[in-house]
């Protein structure tokens, strides 16, 4: 345009003389600047270009690696502290904290490396090819990297601890036909492996670890199946006063009848349980079972004055748990008295969850009565105690076994059945296997026991039975004594 502006000036001048010229030399450029030099303030902002996607490098490396005889590996890292910190201080702060533990791994890696983020609370690092990626190296990095990222961050001027569970796969590891899925979720297991194994992990996937999570994941699918097949079944062991000798409850504990494996106990699948999300629904069938088996041996008269039922962590987490209880007692029939729940000693460390504590204190209004799990080897405190409504404590197996033969156990024990006095709490002692145990508990001044010296757990039918013969076996030695006084 200002190319031409000399000609339309000069033809301006030709036509209209002086007037005109003036009119044009000065009218053309401002036009020009308000219609066509702004136009630019309307053009639709340049789209922004975003990079090559995981899959994509993922498989570039893969294919690199290979036609160079080189070695690439993929790192996938988990911070599980991120979630709770987003719950606690709101996404702006975990949006920040992502964006510094980002930079923080760039900076520790090669600039030909790649970094991305789920956006969440996982982050997958691919390394480029090369010639000396070997398996020591690769786990040094690793570790490396989990003590970069576990340095505290300031958010809102407050340092911030996290823990990070890392899973290394190298291309080492594979024959030529990897893909780049394979690749990436092999990387995936092996992180799942390091947070199974606790907080400030490192996993290297193996044959053997896949293999692992292979039975790990069929045995969540079983156990599925097994919850939907009714094989999933409530066992229950005796609860004795120390003092009378007289039943005073049992403790329901789940079965799988597993159809290849044999009777399961809870120990051996309640990762799969956990793992597969059916925790509270386990919770709930066992539960159910205990609250009907009481209500059979009640109808066969016999007097058990309570059933007690484990509470996972998870289910104390759910916000309608109370209701939901509070429900099914009301279809039993049943008060709520007489139920039993036990939570873990965990629950009530200083830091613990706030949905916790209320659902602990809503069983409690509703008439449940609350027994604290594994009392004596957890976090708990004595304040907690106190804020906490436990009706008694339940003394960890660990603390019992040997006792009558360990002086500085019974050391120990003493100074817990102290305190619980002091407290006014009632002491249950679990893991009870000889008379000499059960003496020196007598001693020491516990209430009720429990344990493989009284009765082996057992279904709802051998304890109906047992309790018969127990009635049996008291009728015939008060009639030995009355004939005797005769």
């Amino acid at each position: 345009m200002l190319a031409f502006l000399p000609a339309l000036c000069l033809s301006a001048y030709w036509v209209g003389g002086e007037a005109l010229l003036v009119l044009c030399a000065l009218g053309v450029p401002l036009i020009y600047a308000t219609f066509g030099g702004a136009g630019h303030w309307f053009e639709a902002p340049a789209p922004q270009t975003r990079g090559p996607s995981l899959h994509t490098v993922a498989q570039e490396f893969l294919e690199i690696a290979q036609h160079n005889g080189q070695t690439t590996a993929c790192l996938q890292i988990t911070i599980p502290d991120i979630a709770q910190l987003t719950e606690r201080l709101g996404s702006d702060a975990s949006t920040e904290i992502c964006g510094l533990l980002t930079a923080r791994i760039k900076s520790s890696l090669r600039p030909s490396d790649h970094v991305f983020h789920d956006g969440k609370h996982q982050f997958t690092i691919l390394i480029s090819p090369g010639y000396r990626l070997r398996i020591d190296g690769l786990v040094d990095l690793g570790n490396r990297l989990r003590k970069v990222l576990e340095s505290p961050v300031a958010v809102n001027g407050a340092p911030q601890a996290m823990s990070a569970c890392i899973g290394i796969a190298s291309s080492l590891s594979f024959g030529r036909n990897i893909t780049a899925e394979a690749w990436l979720s092999s990387a995936t297991d092996a992180m799942d492996e390091a947070v199974l194994a606790g907080h400030s992990a490192t996993r290297l996937w193996s044959d053997r670890l896949s293999r692992h999570n292979k039975c790990r994941s069929d045995l969540q699918t079983d156990f599925i199946a097994a919850l939907d097949q009714g094989l999933i079944r409530a066992v229950f062991q005796p609860q004795i006063s120390v003092r009378t000798g007289n039943v005073v409850g049992m403790e329901a504990f789940a079965r799988w009848e597993h159809p290849t494996r044999g009777v399961l106990t809870a120990s051996e699948f309640l990762d799969a349980a956990r793992d597969s999300g059916q925790l509270p629904r386990m919770g709930r069938t066992i539960f159910l079972q205990a609250v009907n088996a009481l209500t059979d041996w009640g109808a066969a008269g016999f007097e058990v004055k309570s059933v007690s039922v484990n509470l996972s962590v998870e289910e104390l987490r759910d916000p309608d748990i109370a209701s939901r209880i509070k429900g099914d007692l009301e279809r039993c029939t049943l008060p709520a008295h007489r139920v039993v729940f036990e939570v873990p000693e965990t629950v009530l460390v200083p830091d613990g969850d706030d949905m916790t504590r209320r659902n602990i204190t809503a069983l409690a209004e509703l008439g449940c009565r609350i027994d604290l799990d594994g009392f004596g080897t957890g976090g708990c405190n004595v304040i907690a105690l106190q804020a906490t409504p436990l009706t008694r404590v339940k003394l960890d197996k660990s603390l019992v076994r040997n006792v009558a033969t360990a002086e500085d156990k019974k050391r120990a024990l003493d100074a817990l059945v102290g305190l619980c006095k002091r407290l006014e709490l009632p002491i249950l002692a679990t893991g009870v296997e000889s008379h000499e145990e059960n003496g020196v508990l007598r001693e020491l001044g516990c209430d009720v026991a429990q344990g493989h010296l009284f009765a082996e757990p057992a279904s709802a039918d051998d304890i109906k039975l047992w309790l018969a013969d127990r009635h049996e076996e008291y009728r015939k030695a008060n009639d030995a004594k009355i004939r005797r006084i005769k």
